[in-house]
């Protein structure tokens, strides 16, 4: 049995590559690293820290992104059988990791839940380019034969337990960049104000409450 789900996305409707082209000011996603190519490995904190993710989080939040984003959640992810109509939070602003030729997008191998996620947050993971091979995510433990490569092509997002299932990546060796955004969803019946207050987010430090790590459609 497979350890992730796709679901087919009209990018017509949602122009996420063409939309991320323009914020990163290049005409090609999976050759961004021609244009900058990280000049060491990443590492755990450092994976979020560079002048692209600088440069993602900075356009991420005006408004052409926004309202792609939050229609794409509130139009699409939510009308997901998988989540039965229930009240949801959502990751405010989204993950972004780029995963260029000979390196890595996530420092280490990891549970979300080893970072202060709580077990009942349902991940989304999206590419602005084809995943394959060793430039996306594989889900389980590296040294078993259950380690499960997630193939998405652009125009799917892709569902997995990433809050409770071990997942990472590899060395690049495909030529091609991978750029992605991933995020979050949490059933409003397991939000509780004071447990959330209790944890805060790896490299922003923000709070998992309501108007900071997450917002209500």
């Amino acid at each position: 049995m497979s350890k992730y789900k796709l679901f087919d996305f009209d990018t017509t409707k949602y122009p996420f590559k063409e939309t991320v082209e323009k914020m990163m000011e290049v005409n090609q996603l999976d050759m961004i690293h021609e244009v900058f190519n990280f000049p060491e490995k990443l590492e755990i904190i450092k994976d979020q820290n560079t002048i692209l993710h600088d440069k993602f989080y900075k356009e991420m939040k005006k408004e052409e992104f926004t309202e792609l984003y939050q229609g794409f959640v509130r139009e699409f992810i939510s009308k997901l059988d998988m989540l039965g109509g229930e009240e949801i939070l959502y990751q405010t602003f989204p993950s972004f990791r780029i995963h260029q030729p000979n390196n890595i997008a996530v420092g280490q191998y990891h549970r979300d839940s080893d970072f202060g996620h709580n077990t009942h947050e349902i991940n989304f993971w999206l590419p602005f380019t084809n995943a394959w091979d060793t430039n996306t995510v594989w889900i389980g433990d590296p040294d078993s034969n259950e380690h499960e490569c997630m193939e998405v092509n652009y125009g799917q997002v892709s569902y997995f337990d990433g809050v409770n299932s071990l997942h990472g990546n590899k060395d690049n060796l495909t030529g091609k960049s991978r750029m992605s955004i991933d995020f979050r969803i949490f059933p409003m019946k397991y939000y509780n104000q004071q447990d959330q207050e209790q944890t805060e987010t790896l490299t922003q430090k923000k709070k998992f409450v309501i108007g900071e790590y997450w917002s209500e459609l």
